[in-house]
């Protein structure tokens, strides 16, 4: 009986033996594996960032381009909007480029603003035409058969073309939130022509802040409306755009100085234009008081005032 034992324990000995190596070869293999999968995730997160940051960084605009950078605050694009007149009609998005403020009573947004560097001018995707409802409205946003037969285009007011530069933020720009009643002629026309601009300005001076829209000066049931959601059809709409000028000597260029900025305005009606777009030029001041908003309320007041109450044409030409 004892020799049995001594066999039963020997062998049970031999089985824990062999299991212990087991797990511990597991547990190496597993502690490898996990590390080397752990290092490819923080590899490819790593190279997100750097990807996002040749997008978002400026500081990367100045180095590249050889250009004196002037820091501007984040979010410089976004207008502040009179919400404690509407506050319940008053409903902000925001999307990976672009942001806007929906105003569910005329069923578009009152502004749609972003930031554009010229990195982000090198088209890598096409049209993507993936018009839909926006699902993130909580009041829901206007339909696509809300403009089918209208006679008016669902206008983008964030620009498709400006987009391109990936497949998500091309996507993106196809929401119902960013569209808005335009006449053919002029979305087809003047509108297009002055989203082309605002590319070419965006590669002359590196980077461009952009806020568009429809004039909202009257209430919804004054206006024109389309499908059975009542879109309204705004009789004009307005295109600011502020731009930083860069200086060779780097005590000249500040945020805290106006004549490192300057910034444009644009009114025009929603119809056919027989003249270009340069006919439409205002001050940003006057697009101020025809929309009730207040743009690039991050500068320093002084400077705020400054570049938004004059238009120097000859910069922008």
């Amino acid at each position: 009986m004892a020799k049995r034992k001594n066999h039963k324990s020997s062998g049970l000995k031999v089985f824990l033996f062999f299991l212990l190596i087991i797990l511990l070869a597991v547990y190496f293999y597993k502690r490898e594996y996990f590390s080397v999968v752990k290092e490819s995730v923080k590899s490819y997160a790593e190279n997100l960032i750097e990807e996002a940051a040749s997008f978002s960084s400026d500081e990367k605009i100045a180095s590249d381009s050889g250009k004196k950078y002037i820091l501007l605050p984040q979010g410089l694009e976004l207008p502040l909007c009179p919400a404690k007149n509407h506050a319940g009609d008053h409903e902000i998005r925001n999307f990976n480029n672009y942001s806007l403020c929906y105003r569910e009573s005329y069923e578009q947004a009152e502004w749609s603003a972003y930031s554009l560097s010229y990195q982000q001018l090198e088209k890598k995707v096409t049209r993507s035409n993936d018009f839909r409802p926006d699902p993130a409205i909580s009041t829901g946003s206007a339909s696509l058969s809300d403009y089918k037969g209208s006679g008016y285009d669902r206008g983008h007011l964030t620009p498709a073309a400006d987009m391109s530069f990936s497949e998500l933020t091309m996507s993106e720009s196809f929401y119902m939130s960013n569209m808005s009643p335009q006449a053919p002629q002029f979305n087809r026309g003047i509108w297009k022509d002055l989203e082309a601009q605002v590319r070419l300005w965006t590669e002359k001076f590196g980077k461009v802040y952009v806020v568009s829209g429809p004039v909202l000066d009257k209430t919804a049931s004054d206006y024109k409306t389309i499908g059975e959601n009542k879109v309204a059809v705004p009789e004009a709409y307005y295109k600011v755009i502020l731009v930083p000028l860069y200086e060779d000597e780097a005590d000249k260029a500040s945020p805290d100085d106006a004549a490192s900025l300057t910034a444009i305005g644009f009114i025009i009606p929603n119809q056919k234009c027989q003249d270009d777009f340069w006919s439409y030029t205002v001050s940003v001041d006057k697009v101020e008081s025809a929309t009730g908003l207040d743009f690039y309320s991050l500068l320093p007041n002084s400077v705020e005032n400054e570049v938004e109450g004059q238009v120097e044409i000859e910069v922008w030409k």
